[in-house]
């Protein structure tokens, strides 16, 4: 049995009228048309009292059903905005984010370019890059003080091992089987050899005075570089010694220079405290005497300062 409701009149925006199905008939409220309802329904409207349409009449009066009358309603209007999205009339918030974004990737798009200069430099090797530095000075005289302000001076120890790094291609460049003392060898070396003598030409100079002010570090480099020389292989041609002959001529001449300078400083001290006669006298034996010059100079500058120095030893 349906409740009784209070009669508390038509109600503005809700579907149910004010009486009940078994209130007395009375004067009924005005009608109020709805704009998105049909005109046909009327908030008014009492309900049915045939027991075959309950079912139909608490369909049409419920929250649900109002639903569903509006949904229908609507659906014209909804697709005419939908056309005239698709037109181009109205334009969705979903449409001008997707518009902005697709303008931002093309603005940022990204383009082909040529790697940057410190890239390009990394990807050579020493000798590579060495080779485009000299080729660039040769060009352009005038960056030749500039580069070579800026790269690091050598050391004694740095300049003896890039050598010795020369001397060691010798070594592999010999062939594996037939004389090593042999004609073929010597062709197969001899442009490592021509190599490491260049190279000793360069930085003998590098550590004579005046440029080596030093006397210390010029006897040690002179040291060191003489014991390379030593290691270059004899060949059973004279001819074929040739280079390594006059390797010996130029390092003589060095090791006079280094004495005469030495010398100079608190009467050669350095020279006859720093075992430096014995050391010249063994490279001269292990040269086959093309050091006698450096030998002589020694002997003649310490002669008298030898004598003078044993009365107090």
């Amino acid at each position: 049995m349906s409740a009784v409701l209070p009669p508390t009149g038509p109600l503005l925006g809700f579907p149910f009228s004010g009486q009940s199905k078994e209130a007395s008939p009375g004067p009924t409220a005005p009608t109020v048309q709805s704009p998105i309802l049909s005109p046909s329904f009327s908030y008014g409207q009492k309900r049915k009292l045939s027991h075959d349409d309950d079912s139909d009449d608490e369909m049409v009066g419920s929250p649900d059903s109002s639903l569903a009358l509006a949904t229908r309603n609507l659906a014209p209007l909804a697709q005419q905005h939908h056309n005239a999205v698709q037109s181009g009339f109205l334009s969705s918030p979903q449409h001008a984010v997707h518009h902005h974004n697709a303008s931002k990737r093309a603005r940022t798009e990204i383009i082909g370019r040529p790697l940057p200069l410190s890239r390009q430099l990394e990807s050579l090797d020493a000798r590579a890059l060495k080779a485009m530095i000299c080729s660039l000075a040769d060009k352009h005289a005038y960056l030749v003080d500039e580069i070579s302000s800026m790269a690091p001076t050598p050391t004694v120890s740095s300049s003896l091992e890039l050598l010795s790094r020369h001397l060691d291609r010798i070594s592999s460049a010999f062939p594996y089987k037939g004389d090593p003392a042999g004609d073929y060898a010597y062709i197969r070396v001899r442009p490592h050899v021509a190599e490491f003598l260049d190279a000793v030409s360069d930085y003998t100079p590098h550590f004579l005075p005046p440029r080596e002010q030093q006397v210390g570090n010029c006897l040690q480099f002179l040291d060191g570089v003489t014991s390379l020389v030593h290691r270059l292989p004899e060949w059973r041609a004279d001819a074929n010694n040739a280079l390594k002959q006059a390797a010996y001529d130029e390092l003589s001449r060095a090791w006079s220079l280094v004495v005469r300078e030495a010398l100079k400083r608190a009467n050669g001290i350095v020279l006859e405290y720093g075992g430096w006669r014995d050391k010249i006298a063994k490279h001269n034996e292990s040269a086959g005497g093309r050091l006698q010059s450096a030998v002589d100079a020694v002997d003649q500058g310490l002669g008298n300062a030898g004598r003078r120095f044993g009365r107090f030893f």
